[in-house]
This record gives structure tokens, C-alpha cells and sequence, in this order.
């Protein structure tokens, strides 16, 4: 008899047969047979499987308590239990082992495997666990079912039909043996119609397509070729775009099956339409490059953007580069050298190539490398090229603009600076002439007897006549009459900001902010563009060493009053005069009052040797000839705004023929 868990019981003979028990890998308990069946023995890889000690399970009926906690199922499992013991007493026969879920000790299920053997009236039972393995069983089924149900919903929703084709020795044409359900759908034909002659599936074909369709079937059918082609259809009331693709595989008795999809091609075919009309509208061709044999084709577009006939759709690819101008060959070559190696992936270029007729255009390209060899050596190019000779023409023109705007500003900059000289200069000889013309006055009075003496006089005269006209022609440098009239002030805030360079709008971000409706204002290009590029460069300046300054120029929305102190330079808003108002913002140290109530006087500068002192006076005298005012808000530390109030139309004395354009003059 066996003892507890590697004990004889007394007086027993199963020492033995507990010691081979208690080494073997698998489970293993032993019970007793009868009512109160008690459990004799399980062994350490019992223990470590199932959790469970001899403690824990002393009777056959604790053991199935304990693994089969659902009464109903612990009387079925235990009832078929018992009658295979039974039956082996009876009979001998050795039953197979029978699967059982039980719960382990930590109440998991698990899947085992159970067998027995009887000795005398004892139970040697054994265990196999198959959780693991039912655990892979199951999920490997769960697997194939999802992807049968992933290949169904694939066959009955994806846009193309499979079907098979057999063609017989000594027939021209192959029949359809097979058709897919998606495939009829796709024809609107049944079955029994389908399957068999072929005519019936190519009277679908569309009419100015079907002889060639045929054609290329029996042609295919002669060579045991693959077959690829595309075609229109008509079905289910509409006309589609569908492509076939079959491959031939001979079989023993000589006949042909070619087994093959019909894919609905019709939207990749209306993507072509759109695309091929937004090419045109955008003046773009798309091409191919390849590498391996030296060809570049080109769709319809290039002959049309490129002067060449309509049917000319390639060309060798080392005739290319002879289209090419000669100035941006390097560049050009540079670029497909690159992608043609492989060291990037994509690349954008913009050249100029010459057309049919000798003329030049400009393209914009947008190339990339569209097809690899198993090496991922590049085989293929492709792209787009846009031809923007219009954009290229109107940014030449742009920047010729842009470029006498500059030079027109900075001949107004001279000006005024000779302007301010002039007008100093005109103030202190007007003052030193009236001090000689009154001593040659008095010298007159005393000169009764002295002929000499009133002919040295009347020189003098003469003289101060003269130096008074070159003072009042001094006076005329000062400012000159300008054209002025009605301008956009949105427009006029974008023109003045490109004065200022790209390296210096993307060193402080200059940008613009405008507001709806815009302001108009009345004003002369060339006058208004100083006093914001002055503005905006010493709001540029304001920045401490290291931090540069941003900056920010806002049109105000129409109807925003100015502000109601005076202000800091220029002329009050006259009453009911309308005014537009802008505003220039930094972020710069900021303005001390000491600064700020001297910083328009001549010749007063914060910048040392870098600046003039004549910036801000030049925007004051502007100011002032324009009926315009600026105001000044800053706090040290944390930026400055310029607000600007000028003119929106024109003065009164100006629409009432009074003046004109006017004349500003230096005071003195």
C-alpha cells in the first residue's frame, strides 16, 4: 500500500512502486476504489502543475469538489469516471485516455489529458496538461477563421473578379470554366450565361472596342502568351473602365487554362481624367526616365508645352540635356547625378529648356526615383515638370519694381538729407547776409565824399542780391512738389516691407497684419514708403546684442480714432478730417522718456557711429507736409509701437484747388 505523498502505509509493499511514482515527469495520483474513495498519493510534478498536495485533496469526492465547482458537471464527469473504472475491473479493457477541463488549485482552467491503470484496488492515474496546446489550437482556428473571413469579404467587396479559362487543342478561342461571383456581378451576367463560349462575357465589351478585344485574345490564345490589356465595358447600365490580366499554364492532354482577374480600373481612369486636366491647367507634363535603357517618355502634354508633334512622346535620354540652357546645365546634371545614384530620394529643380522654335521657357521640376532593381539601385525616374514662365516673367518684373522702388527711395533719402543740409545751411547764410547788408547800408551813409567807397558798396550790393537768390533756390531743395493720390494702405504696407531685404524680414520676422475692409490713404508712394521703411528699421535696431528684435506692422480697421494726445511729431488730425492709422510694433529694449522727447530733433541718435540722426527728422518733415501725425508708446524693457495716423483723403484745402500738393519748408 502507499503512504502519503513518498510514505509506505504501514505494513505495505509499495515503497517501490511510490519511489518510481515520485520521479516520473508527468502527474500522477493514485485513489482508492469504493464509496469514501480516498487518495492515496500524488507526486511533486502533480504539485507543481496543479498546485494541489495530498493535504489538499484527501477523497476522490474533495478532488472533484474542488476541480469541478459546477455540480451538474461534476456529476457527469464523476459518473463517467466511474464506469470506466468499472468497466476496466470487469472487462480488462484498456480504455483511451479522455480529455477533461479542470481548475487548478489558483482556480484556472486547465486542459488535461487523463489515463489510468488499476493495481489491485488502487488507481494510478496520470496527467497530461494540454492547456497550452489548446490554447495554440485555438488560436491558430480563431486565425484561419478570421482569415477566411478576411479572404471572403476581400472576394466579395475588392473591385475585381477571378476567373479561369480553357482553351482545347485545335479551338481559337478559350471558354470560361470559372467565373467568380464578383466577376458576374461586375458584367451583369449569370452563371449559366457566362460560363461556356466566350462571346457572350465579350458582348459586354463596348461596341467601338470589341473587335480589338477579340483580337487580342486570339492572338494571345495563338502565342500561349499572358494576356494584359484593358477595355470599356457596358453593364448594369454604365459604362467602366476594367482591365484583364491572365497567365497560361499547359496542361497534360494539351489544352491551355489561363487563370486571370477583371479589376475595375474606372476610377484610377477618371484620376487620369482629372489629372490630366489639372496638367493642362497648370501648364504640366508628367515623364518617365529610365535608367536601364536610356529612354525618357513623356505624356500628351510635352509635345504641346515643348513644340513638338503630338505622336513625339520619347526621346533618348543623352539627347535631353541639349534642351537645357547652357547656364543652368551644371545645376540640372548635379541634381539627376544625384538621383540617379541614389543619394536622395526626391528633388526639386527650376531651369529653363529650349522649345521647337528656339524660344526658352522656364520649368519647375518635381522629380523622384520611382522604381528600384532588387539591389535598391535606382531603375526608374519620374515626375512632373510645371512650366512657370509667366511666374518667373512676373517675379522678374516684381523685382525690377521692387528694385526702382529702392532706388527711388533712396534717392528721396538723399534728397532729404540734402534737404535738412540745404535748409541749415540757407538759415545761417540768411542771418550772415543781413549782417552784411546792414553794415553796407550804414558804411552808406558815411560815404558822401568817398566815390571809391560807393562803388565797393554797390559791388556789395550787387553781391547780397545775388546770395540772397541762391538762397532762396537753397530753400526750393528742400522739398519738391510730389504727386499725390488715393493708395491702398495694405498695398503700400507690403511694398515698403520688401525694401527692407529677406535677410533682414527673416532676421526679425517682420510681417504684416491687415484688417478688413483695408484703409485707403492719400499719400505718395514714394513718401509714405520712407516713413515706414524708417519706422521699421529702427524697430528692427531695437533689439539688445543677441535678441534680436520682432517686429509687427498692422493696418488699424477703418473708422479707429487716433490718439487723443498730442502728438509726438507731425500734425494734430485736423477736425472731420478722416485719417487711416497704422501702427509699428518691436520687441526691442524700448524707449526713456529722455530719448523719446529728442528723438526727432536733427542729427539725435541712439546708434552711435552706425546711425545719422536724420531718420526720424526725415519722418517728421514728412509728416508734417502731409497733415500727418506719430505717436509714441514704449516701456523700457518691453518694445515700442509707432502708431501712425495719415490722411485717408484729401485735405480740404487740397480738393479745393488751394495748394496743391503743397511745399514743406525747414522751420527758421
Amino acid at each position: 500500500m502507499l503512504g502519503p505523498e513518498g510514505t509506505a502505509a504501514p505494513g505495505g509493499d509499495g515503497g517501490d512502486l511510490e519511489a518510481l511514482l515520485g520521479t516520473l515527469p508527468i502527474p500522477i495520483a493514485v485513489h482508492e476504489t469504493g464509496d469514501g474513495a480516498a487518495v492515496r498519493f500524488v507526486n511533486t510534478t502533480f504539485t507543481r502543475v496543479f498546485g494541489y498536495s495530498l493535504a489538499d485533496l484527501p477523497t476522490l469526492d474533495a478532488w472533484a469538489r474542488r476541480t469541478f465547482p459546477d455540480p451538474a458537471q461534476r456529476d457527469a464527469v464523476m459518473a463517467r469516471w466511474t464506469a470506466e473504472v468499472a468497466a476496466r475491473k470487469a472487462t480488462g479493457r484498456i480504455a483511451p485516455p479522455g480529455e477533461f477541463r479542470i481548475l487548478d488549485k489558483a482556480g484556472r482552467p486547465r486542459d488535461v489529458l487523463v489515463g489510468f491503470a488499476l493495481q489491485g484496488d488502487l488507481v494510478i492515474v496520470t496527467f497530461q496538461d494540454l492547456t497550452d496546446t489548446r490554447a495554440a489550437e485555438a488560436a491558430l482556428e480563431a486565425e484561419r477563421r478570421a482569415n477566411e473571413r478576411t479572404a471572403h469579404a476581400l472576394t466579395e467587396n475588392m473591385p475585381a473578379g477571378a476567373y479561369t479559362m480553357v482553351l482545347r487543342p485545335g479551338a481559337a478561342l478559350a471558354e470560361f470554366a470559372f467565373v467568380s461571383r464578383q466577376f458576374l456581378r461586375m458584367l451583369d451576367l449569370t452563371r449559366a450565361e457566362a460560363t461556356g463560349a466566350p462571346m457572350a462575357v465579350f458582348s459586354r465589351v463596348h461596341p467601338d472596342d470589341r473587335a480589338r478585344w477579340v483580337r487580342a485574345h486570339t492572338e494571345a490564345f495563338a502565342r500561349c502568351a499572358p494576356f494584359s490589356d484593358e477595355t470599356r465595358i457596358v453593364a448594369n447600365g454604365e459604362t467602366r473602365w476594367v482591365r484583364a490580366e491572365a497567365v497560361p499554364r499547359v496542361r497534360d492532354d494539351g489544352s491551355v487554362i489561363w487563370e486571370g482577374v477583371l479589376v475595375d480600373i474606372d476610377p484610377l481612369k477618371r484620376a487620369e481624367r482629372e489629372l490630366t486636366s489639372v496638367l493642362e491647367a497648370a501648364r504640366a507634363y508628367s515623364w518617365r526616365r529610365d535608367l536601364i535603357r536610356r529612354q525618357s517618355g513623356f505624356d500628351a502634354r510635352w509635345g504641346v508645352l515643348a513644340g513638338h508633334p503630338p505622336d513625339m512622346r520619347s526621346m533618348p535620354s543623352d539627347a535631353w540635356p541639349r534642351t537645357v540652357h547652357p547656364a543652368d546645365l551644371p545645376q540640372v546634371q548635379a541634381a539627376l547625378d544625384a538621383l540617379e545614384r541614389g543619394a536622395v530620394e526626391n528633388h526639386v529643380l527650376t531651369y529653363r529648356r529650349r522649345v521647337r522654335d528656339g524660344e526658352w521657357i522656364w520649368l519647375r521640376v518635381h522629380a523622384g526615383i520611382s522604381d528600384r532593381d532588387a539591389d535598391g539601385r535606382p531603375v526608374a525616374l519620374s515626375g512632373v515638370s510645371f512650366d512657370i514662365t509667366d511666374e518667373m516673367t512676373a517675379r522678374a518684373h516684381a523685382e525690377a519694381e521692387r528694385a526702382r522702388l529702392r532706388e527711388e527711395l533712396q534717392r528721396a533719402q538723399q534728397r532729404d538729407i540734402v534737404a535738412q543740409i540745404a535748409g541749415g545751411v540757407a538759415h545761417d547764410l540768411k542771418n550772415l547776409i543781413a549782417v552784411v547788408a546792414g553794415t553796407a547800408e550804414m558804411l552808406a551813409l558815411r560815404a558822401d565824399d568817398l566815390p571809391w567807397l560807393h562803388k565797393g558798396l554797390a559791388r556789395i550790393r550787387r553781391s547780397v542780391g545775388m546770395a540772397d537768390d541762391l538762397i532762396a533756390g537753397l530753400g526750393g531743395l528742400v522739398r519738391p512738389d510730389l504727386p499725390r493720390g488715393t493708395h491702398d494702405l495694405g498695398q503700400m504696407l507690403r511694398n515698403a516691407v520688401d525694401l527692407l531685404g529677406q535677410q533682414r524680414i527673416g532676421r526679425h520676422g517682420v510681417r504684416v497684419t491687415l484688417g478688413a475692409p483695408l484703409p485707403q490713404v492719400w499719400a505718395n508712394p514714394t513718401e509714405l514708403a520712407q516713413v515706414i521703411v524708417n519706422l521699421a528699421i529702427n524697430a528692427c535696431d531695437s533689439g539688445p546684442p543677441g535678441r534680436p528684435a520682432t517686429v509687427t506692422i498692422a493696418a488699424q480697421p477703418v473708422g479707429t480714432a487716433p490718439p487723443t494726445r498730442p502728438p509726438d511729431a507731425g500734425e494734430p488730425p485736423p477736425e472731420g478730417q478722416p485719417m487711416a492709422l497704422f501702427t509699428i510694433s518691436d520687441t526691442g529694449t524700448g524707449l526713456t522718456e529722455a530719448v523719446r522727447a529728442r528723438m526727432f530733433r536733427p542729427n539725435f541718435t541712439t546708434k552711435g557711429q552706425h546711425g545719422t540722426g536724420m531718420g526720424l527728422l526725415i519722418v517728421s518733415t514728412i509728416l508734417k507736409g502731409n497733415g500727418a501725425a506719430i505717436w509714441a508708446d514704449s516701456t523700457p524693457g518691453a518694445g515700442t509701437t509707432m502708431t501712425v495716423a495719415w490722411p485717408a483723403v484729401a485735405p480740404a484745402r487740397a480738393r479745393a484747388g488751394q495748394g496743391g500738393c503743397g511745399v514743406a519748408v525747414l522751420p527758421g
